[in-house]
């Protein structure tokens, strides 16, 4: 009987130090600079290969802003946005791009040291698979 109460007090403990840590400590660290490809396709053209270094910033436990700076065979872009944690490695949010003035909306999947993210808006959409630096 001794030993089975260790057992079980050994999963309680194991329990109580999972439900201390914040989920987004457990998940995958978003936190960092990421780069990868994947490609823009606009609504009124035709879809483009595209490279980006993107960093994420922790604004609290939940909240992330993101500044992209990327690249297209035909122009450089540059973008900001929030990122919402909606479970421990999916986050959605919004993003803009001052130069031309687009907004829209953008979801990450974290997976350990990679990530998928999508993108759209009213002028096109996007995916890409990024890579911790």
């Amino acid at each position: 009987m001794e030993l089975r109460m260790t057992k079980i007090q050994a999963v309680v403990i194991v329990i109580a130090a999972l439900l201390a840590f914040p989920i987004s400590a457990q998940a995958g660290s978003l936190s960092g600079t990421w780069s990868g490809s994947g490609y823009v396709e606009p609504t009124n053209g035709k879809r483009e290969s595209v490279r980006c270094r993107v960093t994420f910033s922790r604004q609290s436990s939940k909240v992330y802003g993101v500044r992209a700076v990327c690249a297209s065979p035909s122009t450089k872009i540059i973008q900001t946005g929030e990122l919402l944690m909606v479970n421990p490695n999916r986050y959605v949010g919004d993003f803009y791009n001052a130069e031309f003035d687009i907004a829209g909306r953008v979801r990450v999947r974290l997976s350990g040291s990679s990530q998928k993210v999508t993108f759209s808006s009213k002028n096109g959409h996007g995916s890409m698979t990024l890579r911790k630096n």
